[in-house]
């Protein structure tokens, strides 16, 4: 990206908690902070503080994943089970779906994936998914399933009385273009849900990041660098924080201000890549020990893309690990040591595209930033090789001071509070950066009497 179009939006953020107690009559309002792979809810409630909302097993983050059998309908860690054994009734990894054609080169990946789902071309030339004979499902409508039910842990976990939560700040890539935008809005009007604002995730995070060390924001800017690695996707954006003058209702004051001022971002690297390379890798290993043609078998395909996916973790800690999975093929069990010098020779070819999105946010800043924090968000963020690419292209060790499960989810939910009407908030100009460019196209048309009078003059 070359150029960055700026967008100035006046955003009033909430510095505390103790703030909202004095307006109890404002409505909860919600943010859904939906990634490829999980999904988090922030709640602002009349006289309670800001938090993150705990599904039904306590967690405060729920597998972005539904699925359906036997007449019923599950989510989260239910879903991913029943996706164990029954990989085509479990949906996952949706977001990439969202407002795209059936030949888009992103869905025919997604097909490669996973070859168990039966994806055809609706009426309207995107992907449907054939649920059964008799269902089929959108992208669009999978998702609204998911966002129906971030609302509803939202309204059990601070019910008010039987009133419903309707209104809520949506995350969305900052990569999204307008007709991935209006399929999530989409998505969440079928779930019965007002979208106030679908704001950029780094955004979110910088706003999350800014508004707890607004002590630190003076004249004098500051810079930070958030480098954001989620299972689908790496972004990283650059972004300022100084105190700035604006006039509001007549009168001139002295607000905090973060600006984003370049963006750069990569739709395909993502922890899900790493992955299913650990598990071809594990494949292999089953293959050379005389197993069966496991890929024939969804089932076992799924087994192993959750070892992959829980060996990928520990070996972020670990130097070296064993892969086990009972029965995988015909009762057949697998073991297999694993160790980190393997998983990062498999993903060699990925860590300079690390470097790379660093390089395309720094240059679309046009040079800015001098001295920028290095901060990281996203579970891929995790990977040791990744924090090693990092430190190289930025000459400093990346921070760590931030939630990073949960950062994009209370920036969205200051945003929040700050749209919704009964709750008192203190102002943070926020200037946005728009990644694609904005194409107005317009036809004038000039009735007789105006063409008389300009013909005259």
């Amino acid at each position: 990206m070359s150029f960055v179009h700026k967008m100035v939006s006046t955003l009033s953020v909430l510095v505390l908690p103790l703030l909202l107690s004095q307006f109890a009559d404002g409505a909860s309002v919600i943010s859904i902070d939906l990634g490829t792979e999980w999904m988090k809810v922030g709640i602002v409630s009349p006289g309670v503080p800001m938090e993150i909302v705990l599904n039904k097993e306590s967690k405060r983050k729920t597998p972005a994943v539904v699925a359906f059998r036997d007449g019923v309908r599950t989510f989260g860690e239910d879903a991913v089970t029943v996706g164990v054994r029954f990989p085509k009734n479990s949906y996952k990894y949706l977001l990439d779906l969202l407002g795209k054609t059936y030949d888009h080169p992103l869905v025919q990946d997604y097909k490669a994936k996973f070859p168990y789902y039966e994806i055809v071309a609706s009426d309207r030339g995107t992907p449907v998914f054939i649920h059964d004979e008799n269902t089929r499902f959108t992208p669009e409508e999978l998702v609204a399933q998911l966002l129906a039910k971030a609302k509803e842990f939202a309204e059990i976990s601070h019910g008010e009385k039987g009133q419903q939560i309707t209104e809520c700040v949506i995350t969305v890539p900052g990569y999204f273009n307008q007709a991935e935008r209006k399929a999530m809005k989409d998505a969440a009007a079928l779930a019965g849900l007002n979208v106030l604002q679908l704001i950029n995730d780094y955004t979110a995070i910088a706003i999350n990041y800014g508004i707890f060390r607004r002590k630190e924001i003076n004249e004098t800017a500051w810079y930070a660098l958030f480098f954001d690695m989620g299972a689908a996707s790496t972004a990283a954006a650059l972004v300022e924080y100084k105190n700035v003058k604006v006039k509001d209702r007549g009168v001139v004051e002295t607000v905090p201000q973060m600006q984003v001022l370049g963006v750069g971002y990569d739709r395909t690297l993502g922890g899900i890549e790493m992955t299913l390379r650990l598990r071809e890798h594990l494949i292999k290993g089953w293959e050379a020990g005389g197993g069966g043609d496991v890929r024939a078998s969804p089932r076992a395909m799924e087994k192993l893309l959750r070892e992959a996916e829980r060996l990928k973790i520990v070996l972020s800690a670990n130097s070296e690990f064993y892969a086990q999975i009972e029965s995988l093929l015909d009762d057949k069990d697998f073991k297999l040591l694993v160790t980190r010098k393997e998983l990062e020779d498999l993903c060699a070819d990925l860590y300079p595209r690390v470097a790379a999105v660093i390089t395309r946010a720094v240059a679309a800043a046009g040079g800015a930033g001098a001295g920028a924090r290095l901060v990281l968000a996203g579970g891929g963020a995790r990977s040791p090789p990744v924090q090693a690419a990092l430190t190289s292209a930025m000459g400093q060790e990346p921070a760590k001071s931030i939630n990073a499960d949960e950062a994009a989810a209370m920036g969205a939910v200051y945003r929040a509070a700050s749209l919704a009407t009964g709750y008192k908030v203190a102002p943070l100009n926020v200037k946005d950066a728009v990644v694609l460019p904005v194409q107005v196209t317009f036809t004038r048309h000039v009735d007789a009497a105006d063409k008389l009078v300009s013909e005259r003059n």
